[in-house]
């Protein structure tokens, strides 16, 4: 099974006056780059089959915006991949998962943390995801935490030039 961990794009910046972190959105410039950056990592050809996301609006936007670009159905929003999510949380999503290539489309650090189990580290993963920034674990044995190799780490930057191209 392939795992792909995705960030949500850019949002507007957390403590903006009058707007509470679980409302925060995508901005208008997030949402261009954000497309740019899925275009750029439509022509990777990942086989990505299925999409999971946060509830919260940055998320869920980013995971629309995956699912329009690679021409997927709807994601499947859960609370696993809420911002206070835990790595071991994050990962549980994969029990009962059928897809062999599912994005999780969420928040730092709980994404970082999830990369660093599958990579068999108890701690976080020493990187940290960029806004509309992409991982790609491959997990041996199915969906067996810390058993991957990572293949892929993206940052937006490098996808949308892969769109470009």
């Amino acid at each position: 099974m392939n795992l792909i961990l995705i960030r949500h794009g850019p949002a507007v910046p957390s403590g903006t006056k009058g707007v509470a972190d679980a409302d925060r959105r995508l901005t208008p410039d997030g949402r261009k780059k954000t497309t740019r950056a899925f275009e750029g990592l439509r022509r990777l050809n990942l086989g990505i089959d299925e999409i999971h996301t946060s509830p919260l609006p940055r998320a869920l936007e980013t995971a629309e915006i995956l699912s329009r670009v690679l021409k997927l159905p709807k994601p499947k929003v859960t609370d696993h991949l809420l911002p206070e999510a835990s790595g071991p949380s994050v990962l549980e999503i994969l029990r009962g998962l059928k897809g062999k290539a599912p994005a999780l489309v969420g928040h730092e650090p709980g994404l970082s943390s999830a990369l660093g189990l599958c990579l068999g580290s108890a701690e976080a993963s020493s990187v940290r995801f960029k806004k509309a920034g992409v991982a790609v674990v491959e997990l041996q044995g199915g969906a067996s935490p810390a058993k991957g190799l990572l293949r892929l780490f993206l940052t937006p930057a490098v996808l949308r030039e892969f769109a470009r191209r």
